[in-house]
């Protein structure tokens, strides 16, 4: 029993610094540091390179208020809608034009979408960039 539990502690010691040999190390050495274990020598950890930039993705009907894109997507997903929904935004053109078109209850119903870009390193509170896509019913 002290055997495996002695394992399972440098087993996530391990783990621990091969990830921060591939990015605090980077950042603090200047270079990465070569652990010699085979499934950590290439930087293969799940969180070697950190997105510095993230869209947010919102909409909001004629009243104004925004609502969390997540919302318009039937598809159940508990605890990562937004997870997904933004990930099918960034990697489909046609996503965000098709789910908002699902959306519309009425010829004269309006959605406007907002995509607010942050810069993670800079500013999380403000958005670096900001755009809109509007889509209506057809009449």
């Amino acid at each position: 029993m002290k055997l495996r539990r002695a394992f399972v502690v440098v087993w996530i010691a391990l783990a621990v610094a091969g990830a921060l040999a591939h990015t605090v190390a980077e950042r603090v050495v200047g270079h990465t540091i070569d652990l010699g274990l085979p499934h950590l020598q290439y930087g293969y950890v799940m969180f070697n390179a950190n997105p510095r930039r993230v869209p947010v993705y919102t909409y909001a009907h004629a009243d104004g208020e925004r609502h969390d894109l997540a919302d318009l997507d039937p598809r159940p997903a508990f605890g990562y809608k937004s997870a997904r929904v933004a990930l099918d935004a960034m990697f489909s053109a046609t996503y965000v034009r098709d789910l908002c078109n699902r959306a519309l209850t009425s010829r004269d119903d309006a959605i406007t979408i907002f995509i607010d870009g942050y810069q993670v390193d800079t500013d999380r509170d403000k958005p670096a960039m900001s755009t809109t896509e509007g889509c209506r019913g057809h009449r």
